[in-house]
Formats: C-alpha cells, sequence, structure tokens
C-alpha cells in the first residue's frame, strides 16, 4: 500500500483506482442490495477485470470494510499467482483465503484511524473526518 501512496482521506474508491493501475488491470466497484441470508461482499474475477460486490444495506464504514476485505482476495491472489476459476463467497474466517482477506482488510482500517490519530494529535483534523472511521471513505460520501 506504501507503493501506492493512497491520498488523505483514505478512500477505498481511489485505492481500487490505484490498485487497478498498478495492475494493469480494472476494479468495479458495484454497490448491490445482497440477500440479508447471504455474503456481504463477492468478488467476481475475470481476466480483464475484477468486480466487487458489495452489501448497499449496511453502513458505509462496513461497506468500505467489505469492500477493503475483497480487495484483500485480489492482493493475495496476485501475491500466490493464481486465480479462483469461481466466484468466492465471504461465508467464515476459518480457511487460509478468507483469513488473508480479512488480514488486508484489518490491516488498512488499522491504517486508517493511525492517520486518523496522527492527524487530530498534531491539529491537521478536517471537518470531513469526524470520526476514527470518517478517514476511510467511498469518494461520493464526501459530496
Amino acid at each position: 500500500m506504501q507503493q501506492l501512496a493512497p491520498p488523505l482521506p483514505l478512500d477505498v474508491t481511489t485505492l481500487c483506482e490505484l490498485l487497478s493501475e498498478r495492475r494493469g488491470t480494472p476494479i468495479t466497484l458495484l454497490e448491490w442490495e445482497l440477500p440479508a441470508d447471504g455474503p456481504f461482499g463477492v468478488l467476481l474475477s475475470r481476466p480483464d477485470e475484477d468486480v466487487i460486490v458489495y452489501q448497499a444495506r449496511t453502513t458505509k464504514a462496513h461497506q468500505a470494510h467489505i469492500v477493503l476485505h475483497e480487495m484483500g482476495h485480489i492482493v493475495a491472489y496476485d501475491l500466490a499467482g493464481e486465480r479462483p476459476e469461481l466466484p468466492q463467497l465471504r461465508t467464515c474466517y476459518s480457511d487460509r483465503d478468507e483469513r488473508d482477506a480479512e488480514v488486508v482488510a484489518s490491516a488498512l482500517m488499522h491504517q486508517a484511524m493511525s492517520m486518523h490519530r496522527q492527524a487530530q494529535r498534531y491539529g491537521l483534523d478536517e471537518p470531513w473526518r469526524p470520526s476514527v472511521l470518517g478517514s476511510l471513505v467511498f469518494e461520493d460520501a464526501l459530496r
């Protein structure tokens, strides 16, 4: 992520764009009303595009975490040099792929919270960052 050098506030849409540019494969974000008893997010990987589908009926902070989790799958697959043939559904954290994706998402959330705390400590906080999770947003939430 340091190589991507995302600007503050850490925006998942911008982060996806930066990762897309670095990989040479677009990442499309698709907000969808997924069934309440199903997964909150789905990664659909095709040779020419990755599509992250995320739950429309949840908070912006949860949506950001869902997208970061699915981005974690992309990063893990790229590092391992392998792609799943079928979409992977998030159902639990017990298998290695789910743990790896959750570690990436959690690490990014932690980094966003740390950046926010540092901004507050040094008096750099802006009105558009009213909470800890305010440093991790969707671009359209700022409008």
